[in-house]
């Protein structure tokens, strides 16, 4: 059984989401929820701090010590997406380090889509 981390990075804002592996949220988090606000959200710096500040509550509430394999879900491909990468690499991430057996890439991808805008006519 695997605990699964959630990272969605959009262009605007970041979200983490630590859930069971029944998939029920246990922690979740955005950019927003550390003082981040308007265009700061969606920042490479924000996210960074966002994955930092949620690996120490992790550690605070002993929540890691129940955790014993973890799999990192990525989607999207904002800045946040590195900056969460470089976190669980860096010295922040070396509680969970030995517990990530799997990285997948959930981003959902258009096959056609809808209609795009007609074009704009300048002038």
């Amino acid at each position: 059984m695997r605990h699964h981390f959630h990272i969605y990075a959009t262009k605007h804002n970041t979200h983490i989401t630590l859930t069971s592996p029944q998939r029920n949220p246990i922690l979740s988090l955005s950019a927003g929820n550390i003082g981040f606000r308007k265009a700061g959200r969606g920042s490479y710096d924000a996210a960074y701090q966002l994955a930092a500040y949620m690996l120490k509550t992790l550690q605070e509430k002993g929540i890691m010590g129940k955790i014993e394999h973890l799999e990192v879900v990525l989607r999207g491909f904002g800045p946040g997406r590195e900056a969460v990468s470089k976190v669980l690499l860096g010295s922040e991430g070396r509680w969970v380090r030995g517990k990530i057996n799997k990285v997948t890439d959930a981003t959902r991808l258009k096959f056609g889509g809808t209609r795009s805008p007609k074009p704009r006519r300048l002038g």
